[in-house]
């Protein structure tokens, strides 16, 4: 038909399930006359050429991006008695919120002063609320769906970085 046509994408997908591999045949047939494409991290770029067979020339990078301006350090000097990580993403999988389930009581065990406050909401939220319960986290571990105020941040974890499971965006590590 003559139109350029540019196809973005925002997700990775695996090679080795047959779901995956019946995608990426679609993908393919699919992408076979794109004129180009955009994918949001490297990773990502990486995936794509090897799903769709198109060739690396014509698939660009454009980040997703976090205003770094709109984060300032609070204006009193944080306590070097406690470490607050902020975590803001949608809670699922795809994103690693099964990963923080786990690890949160290890650090918690390994850094007794680690504050969390986890910004977002999804279907792994009811697990991050069960093991805040189980390991009697709920003074250590704050659940909130809007963020309000971020001036009490050490470490910021934020999807910024979608070629990576959860992106890391520092404010302040005093680790």
């Amino acid at each position: 038909m003559g139109y350029k046509v540019v196809f973005t994408d925002h997700s990775l997908y695996g090679f080795a399930d047959v779901g995956s591999i019946h995608m990426n045949k679609v993908l393919q047939f699919t992408l076979a006359d794109v004129s180009q494409a955009i994918c949001v991290s490297h990773t990502g770029k990486e995936n794509t050429v090897l799903r769709s067979g198109l060739p690396p020339e014509k698939v660009f990078v454009i980040p997703n991006a976090g205003d770094i301006a709109m984060f300032r350090p609070a204006p009193e000097k944080l306590s070097q008695d406690e470490i607050v990580i902020v975590v803001i993403s949608r809670l699922v999988y795809r994103k690693a919120a099964d990963l923080l389930v786990e690890v949160i009581p290890e650090v918690r065990r390994l850094f007794p002063n680690v504050h969390f406050i986890i910004g977002g909401d999804g279907p792994k939220r009811v697990r991050l609320e069960e093991m805040r319960e189980k390991n009697s986290l709920q003074d250590r571990v704050e659940m909130l769906v809007l963020v309000g105020s971020l001036n009490k941040i050490s470490i910021f974890v934020a999807d910024f970085l979608p070629g990576l499971f959860v992106g890391v965006f520092f404010v302040k590590a005093k680790l």
